[in-house]
């Protein structure tokens, strides 16, 4: 978190921040070392995946679905929001939204989603997320993550995807990555899943001339070890040689996409080279942090529109790089725990919320509309009187992804407690 991160958000969301931050780089280690045991010798297969491989990309801090999904048909829309509501297409002012289907638009910023939209495959499920849901950071993403509000669940629901699935390529060195430095609760629980912020720089500490030493003296050591001590080394060796293998950094994309200089594009381009090398990967997770917008929200030329335009041009990067290949079967789903109030705030803001957008995109999504039943933005039609109303439970669409595209039929499982109603999202 950076000050000017703080100046947006709340107390509880640079906490939780920071403390994730801390954790992570304290476990990341960790967690490589106790990995399930993987076999030692590894091929880069040469025939395409059976199922899709799924992206799921968590906008943390409550991102604000209002604005990235206009609803700029209903009229309370602008009632309500009269200084950072995003203007109808057909209006004069500046940063006017992009109309989708005549009644939702997207903002500008988010413009480089629209061929995806174009084409069939971006959909929007709006007015989502769940009931009774919590206000506070913490337990919104530990609950969207874990998809149950049981204390006792601590595994996440790709990480039980994984676990209730076979292989999608038998002997694969890496099913699922999380491009985090700390294990994102999502992906907790999942066989063969690590925590690896950077996978091109999945490696030993010090000069990298010494690194073969290193690896035949820890080989050497635990040979004759007959314990799960053994197998997590075994299993560092081939993960290091396969990410190895893949020279991240001197990855090409495809059809001209352009990845932007930073973190999140780095992770979405690494996302890319890891789905066209095929080596067994089917989930990953990133990170897109500071969505937490109290104050000075900032939706055209501000801090959120800056914001949405890095989450847009790399989207749209992706989708553009790997849309030329239809030998790459990917659906991504992008969410955040909570959406913000329908009503500004005095400080040019909105609050944490309820009801959000969720986008899904790949080239199997039944694109080209918005989801979900509108709830209205009209004061007796809010929440509590300040949120958009969630009428679409997040775990119908996640399980429609899980079981349509991955090939999972547990969803028992994979969402405990819960049986969804499947929207149609995907084929």
């Amino acid at each position: 978190m950076n000050e000017r991160h703080d100046r947006h958000c709340c107390q509880e969301y640079s906490e939780v921040s920071r403390r994730g931050m801390l954790r992570g780089a304290a476990v990341a280690g960790l967690t490589a070392a106790i990995a399930p045991s993987w076999l030692p010798k590894v091929a880069f297969a040469q025939s395409g995946p059976t199922r899709d491989v799924l992206i799921s990309v968590y906008l943390r801090g409550g991102a604000d679905g209002l604005t990235m999904c206009v609803p700029y048909f209903d009229r309370n829309y602008y009632a309500i929001r009269p200084g950072i509501a995003i203007p109808e297409p057909t209006s004069n002012k500046n940063g006017k939204a992009i109309d989708l289907d005549g009644r939702f638009g997207l903002p500008q910023s988010l413009s480089q989603l629209k061929p995806a939209w174009d084409n069939g495959h971006l959909a929007i499920v709006h007015a989502a997320g769940a009931q009774n849901w919590s206000r506070s950071h913490f337990d919104a993403q530990k609950w969207m993550e874990a998809s149950s509000r049981d204390i006792g669940v601590n595994t996440g629901w790709i990480g039980r995807h994984l676990a209730s699935i076979n292989e999608m390529k038998p002997g694969s060195p890496l099913r699922g990555i999380s491009l985090t430095y700390g294990m994102a609760l999502s992906m907790n629980g999942g066989p063969k899943s690590l925590p690896i912020p950077d996978p091109e720089e999945f490696d030993f500490g010090g000069r990298h001339r010494d690194t073969a030493d290193m690896v035949r003296w820890i080989a050497t050591q635990y040979a004759k070890v007959q314990d799960e001590t053994k197998a997590a080394v075994l299993n560092m060796k081939n993960t290091m040689a396969t990410l190895d293998a893949i020279r991240f950094r001197n990855y090409a994309p495809k059809g001209g996409a352009v990845y932007s200089d930073d973190g999140f594009g780095y992770s979405l381009k690494a996302t890319a080279a890891l789905i066209r090398a095929n080596i067994g990967v089917e989930a990953v997770h990133i990170d897109l942090d500071g969505w937490d917008t109290h104050a000075e929200q900032g939706p055209i030329g501000g801090y959120m529109a800056s914001l949405m335009n890095r989450l847009g041009r790399n989207l749209g990067a992706f989708y553009r790089d790997l849309s030329f290949d239809n030998k790459m079967g990917w659906t991504m789903v992008v969410l955040s725990e909570f959406g913000r109030t329908a009503l500004e705030n005095g400080a040019a803001g909105t609050d944490h919320g309820t009801g959000n957008c969720v986008f899904v995109m790949g080239g199997a999504v039944n694109g080209q509309r918005v989801y979900g039943r509108w709830p209205g933005l009209a004061r007796n039609q809010l929440l509590d009187g300040y949120d958009l109303a969630a009428t679409t439970d997040y775990r119908a669409i996640l399980a429609e992804i899980v079981k349509k595209r991955l090939g999972n039929t547990k969803l028992s499982t994979v969402f405990p407690g819960y049986t969804p109603q499947f929207l149609g999202i995907v084929t």
